[in-house]
């Protein structure tokens, strides 16, 4: 029979308890990883949604641009907590199901498939971290692609985001533009008749009002019935 001094061999070498020592002992530490987190979502979100414009946005971005992207999108900010709540839910999982990580180190510890008792964090806290790493990596690359996916989608099939645009850049024509977003130099916006993305100069720009008129019109007319 298994002892639990042997099944802790096989548990993370991460324990919750030393995470909130480093916690209280590093607080601006750890208020930068957290920052750092959010602060690389809001980049890989910049980059997917103008992907979808055919924008090369990186061009356009300051290190500021980069440091507030994350916080600007709520959507981004509730993935980031989710990030973090995935990486709790692995170290649950791989500490209730020690003896299940015990098996896989025995059956795997030699050959290919020797990289499946790393992802368990039975090695060290290293591997632990690193099994963490890599599954958030997939996890921003498939829930912020979707996200930036249904949004540039939103925009262009459903014209979200109407604006009125008063610029010297701009034609004075009925054309609607979306607006995409903005940096701390530019607004990108998106042309619905010419499907092309319209980079302005934040200068150049006198007002941006929305635009309810498509929402209204698409509003049912209520008759008085006779």
């Amino acid at each position: 029979m298994t002892t639990n001094s042997d099944l802790n061999k096989y548990r993370p070498k991460v324990r919750l308890t030393d995470v909130l020592k480093f916690t209280t002992a590093h607080p601006g530490l750890a208020v930068f990883l957290v920052y750092a987190t959010i602060a690389v979502a809001g980049f890989i979100y910049l980059v997917t949604f103008y992907s979808h414009f055919d924008l090369e946005v990186t061009v356009y971005l300051e290190i500021s641009d980069i440091l507030f992207a994350g916080i600007k999108d709520p959507m981004v900010m509730l993935m980031v907590l989710g990030a973090f709540s995935m990486v709790l839910f692995i170290w649950m999982v791989a500490y209730i199901q020690a003896p299940f990580s015990a098996w896989l180190y025995k059956k795997f510890d030699k050959g290919v498939l020797r990289f499946i008792p790393l992802m368990a964090g039975v090695q060290s806290a290293r591997s632990f971290w690193w099994a963490a790493f890599i599954v958030l990596t997939a996890y921003f690359y498939m829930f912020i692609g979707v996200h930036s996916k249904n949004k540039a989608q939103s925009i262009i099939a459903q014209k979200q985001g109407l604006v009125f645009v008063d610029s010297e850049a701009t034609p004075k024509t009925g054309n609607e533009y979306s607006l995409l977003g903005t940096t701390i130099n530019y607004v990108f916006l998106y042309n619905h008749q010419t499907k092309r993305t319209l980079i302005l100069p934040l200068e150049s720009i006198n007002s941006i009002e929305p635009n309810h008129s498509l929402k209204k019109a698409s509003l049912p007319v209520l008759t008085k019935s006779e």
